[in-house]
């Protein structure tokens, strides 16, 4: 019995593999065929390769790449921005000028009262002359017999019958000539005579012997 069963597996295995190659072959020759058929169209099978994904770029490329790109960035705004120099202010220093007028003397008084020193005067517009920022102080020299007493000095505006203001100015008990000198004094507009005057405070000599007029302008 089992003798005859090993014989029909055998015959069994021998069949099923004769039936495969069988089957094979008669694939083959129909493929074959097929492919020699004219006017037929032929399938062709395309495999669809996928790339595989490269992207290598973490977190730190990412990271770096913002960093260089805001780097980027800054360098063209510092490029293009546009710089504004401070403003400078420039202080002009204009020099002013100074001319002197020359009253010569010496001349001598004992009065008590204002008197006039003909010959000691000049005319001045200071104004026209020397322009309207221009000022004007006078100096004398003074001195008084005895050195005892007081000598006065002042010049007087002819032209319109009074005093300068301001051009005082006076020496006591100096028996040598002693420089004084005025602060500003106030001229009058227009082309006007100014004289010398002279007084004495208790009727002892008194003696101018030069002075000027000082103009800054």
């Amino acid at each position: 019995m089992e003798n005859k069963l090993i014989a029909f597996l055998s015959v069994a295995i021998v069949l099923l593999a004769g039936g495969f190659i069988f089957l094979f072959n008669s694939q083959r020759q129909l493929t074959s065929r097929i492919d020699s058929l004219p006017g037929l169209p032929r399938t062709e099978v395309s495999q669809k390769v996928e790339a595989p994904s490269l992207d290598g770029c973490g977190e730190d490329c990412e990271k770096k790449i913002e960093e260089e790109v805001s780097r980027a960035i800054a360098t063209i705004s510092a490029s293009t921005r546009t710089t504004t120099p401070p403003s400078t202010t420039t202080t002009t220093t204009t020099k002013k000028s100074t001319d002197y007028i020359t009253l010569n003397g010496p001349v001598s008084t004992t009065s008590t009262q204002w008197v006039d020193i003909p010959g000691v005067e000049v005319y001045l517009d200071l104004v026209k002359d020397y322009g309207k920022t221009a000022t004007a102080s006078w100096e004398g020299s003074l001195k008084v017999a005895h050195a005892n007493g007081q000598a006065y000095a002042r010049l007087f505006d002819v032209t319109n019958g009074r005093a300068v203001d301001g051009s005082e100015i006076s020496t006591s008990n100096n028996a040598d000539y002693k420089l004084v000198s005025s602060g500003n004094v106030s001229f009058w507009a227009g082309n006007n005579l100014y004289r010398l005057q002279l007084k004495s405070l208790n009727s002892f000599e008194v003696t101018f012997l030069s002075g000027r007029i000082k103009i800054t302008y």
